[in-house]
């Protein structure tokens, strides 16, 4: 029981990763209010709880605020790209939905699958530009593979990212956690389904890897097809 409760322990454990969670969350969103750097936000959001993870985070506003100016450059095309196929996918729904076009209900479908593309990319694509440096290009094609070689994880991912959020805005005796943890409690579970594939695409856990890991074209590629043949788990 003193184990449980101590300063090392499990219950104190649970309490500071959480409080780390809140914090994180309220700067993400702060970040985001920008919404062009919204990508860059989420980035180092993502990049902070897998350093939380693996026991390796410093002090969280300095590794927030360095791994945010540092994914500028690279999220924010990923980010734009992603938000610009959102819009016109939900612009297309509601065009079909309102029923003034005269278009079947059926026409739906591809928009509803175009979304689920769209989410399951998402969920791999932001952690993998906080995590490597690639090109946008390089980030699509890479998250699309792991997408589709790891589809029962990329289908839980999309679904905590999704549910989670919607639960705590629309239960009024959650809302407030809404505020508090919509981003960054469904980032946390979504690190720890994603990590255990990172670990395997590069082969081993770096420890000391104080930066993303660099990874130009031609490596890029070899990435690719090891992850084309990576094992279903």
């Amino acid at each position: 029981m003193k184990n449980l409760f101590g300063q090392d322990g499990p219950v104190m454990r649970a309490l500071t990763d959480l409080s780390t969670l809140v914090f994180l969350n309220i700067l993400t969103a702060l970040c985001c209010i920008p919404v062009v750097t919204a990508g860059a936000a989420l980035a180092a959001m993502h990049y902070v709880i897998m350093e939380m993870i693996e026991d390796r985070g410093g002090y969280l506003v300095p590794e927030y605020i360095k791994r945010f100016k540092e994914n500028l450059k690279n999220a924010t095309p990923v980010w734009l790209i992603l938000l610009a196929a959102g819009a016109f996918l939900y612009a297309d729904y509601r065009i079909i939905s309102g029923g003034q076009t005269g278009l079947p209900k059926a026409m739906l479908i591809p928009i509803y699958a175009g979304m689920f593309v769209l989410a399951a990319v998402y969920v791999y694509v932001i952690p993998l530009t906080a995590k490597f440096v690639y090109s946008t290009g390089a980030a699509f094609r890479n998250a699309a593979i792991l997408a589709a070689a790891y589809f029962p994880r990329t289908i839980l991912m999309v679904i905590i990212s999704a549910v989670m959020p919607a639960l705590l805005l629309n239960v009024t005796r959650l809302l407030p956690l809404f505020f508090l943890l919509a981003l960054s409690l469904p980032a946390y579970f979504c690190a720890l389904l994603y990590m255990p594939v990172f670990k395997k695409m590069i082969g081993k856990n770096e420890e000391d890897e104080d930066r993303p890991w660099i990874l130009d074209e031609e490596e890029s590629e070899e990435h690719d097809d090891e992850s084309e043949q990576a094992d279903i788990k």
